[in-house]
Formats: structure tokens, sequence, C-alpha cells
């Protein structure tokens, strides 16, 4: 049966870890899950088995689980800054992007490589808003598995820049500007 300083020591040793892994992924940055590389992810999953070691092993000391915390947490802060300083080694430990689709063509050695079907490649363009290769100048595979398109000329989306329309003016008040002008700036 428990008894009430194990529960103290349980709840101390969980707050602990808890602010300690909180402050960890706070400074090792801002990237959602869904831009985390592979490797970025391997290390969020082996700092979360750090703390659930330290709170369920009570027999162990909690400076062990600190200690791993703290170390992969500097190591991978570490890789991150030398990864914005060096962009050789942000290749090395993220990976670069892979062209999956040039000038309308798929790159069929490109998808063999990433272990891309032509159905998960289709899937992913029509996440996108494009249904036909055809639509596509280029497509890539980034690091974190999001697939980057840009369209041919013809399928780019009309901008208020290529309608001519004045910076910091919407369609509607476009509209409804030219109509009063039309009506001889009556409302």
């Amino acid at each position: 049966m428990l008894e009430w300083p194990d529960i103290l020591s349980e709840l101390w040793r969980t707050a602990l870890l808890y602010v300690l892994a909180f402050v960890v992924f706070r400074l090792m940055g801002k990237r959602s899950v869904s831009h985390l590389a592979p490797f970025d992810i391997a290390v969020v999953i082996i700092i979360g088995e750090a703390v659930a070691i330290g709170i369920e092993e009570v027999s162990k000391p909690i400076w062990n689980s600190i200690a791993a915390i703290i170390t992969l947490g500097a190591l991978q802060f570490g890789l991150t800054w030398l990864n914005t300083k060096w962009r050789t080694g942000e290749k090395v430990s993220q990976g670069i992007a892979t062209v999956l689709i040039r000038g309308g063509k798929m790159q069929m050695k490109a998808m063999a490589k990433e272990h891309m079907s032509k159905a998960d490649l289709t899937i992913a363009l029509r996440e996108q808003g494009y249904e036909k290769f055809e639509d596509v100048r280029v497509a890539r595979l980034e690091p974190t598995g999001h697939l980057s398109v840009l369209p041919v000329a013809q399928m780019k989306p009309v901008t208020m820049g290529d309608l001519g329309l004045p910076a910091g003016e919407t369609l509607k008040s476009y509209i409804d500007r030219r109509l009063r002008e039309a009506r001889g700036g009556t409302t």
C-alpha cells in the first residue's frame, strides 16, 4: 500500500521532470510537430522516455533522468544551432528536398528512392489542390515529409497585385468603390 511520503515523492518527481521537459522543449525551438524531421521526432520520443523512466523507476535516482534530459536537450539545441550556421551540417542531419515532379512529369527514380507510390503522390497533390501532374511545375518532398508544390503559371492563384488593386484593398472594397464611382459617387 502506498504511503503519503511515497505519493508526495512521486508527485514531486513527476512535477520536476514535467517542468524540466517543458523547459527543454521550449529551448529546442518552436517548430510544430508537423514540421519536425524524423530525427527531431526521435529526440522528442527519447526525452519522453527519459521522463517516463524518471517518474516510474523510483528506485533509481532522479538525477539520472535529469542528466539524460538536459544532455539530450543540449545536444539537440547544439545540432539545431549548428544547422543554422553550416548548411552542410543541416543537409547531413535533416536531409534535403527531393524533386518528385518536374515539368508535370513524375521523377520515378526519386519516387522509388523516397518509397513513394504514384497513389501517394496523387493524394499529396490533391491535398495541395492540384488534380493533375501537368498542373505542377515542380513538387518537392521536403525533409519534414511535407510536399511543396510550385504550380505552372496557369494554375497559380490570382493575387490582388495581378488584378492591379492597390495594397490593402480587398476585392469586395474595390468592387464597391468602382460601383459607387460608376453611379456618380452615391452609395
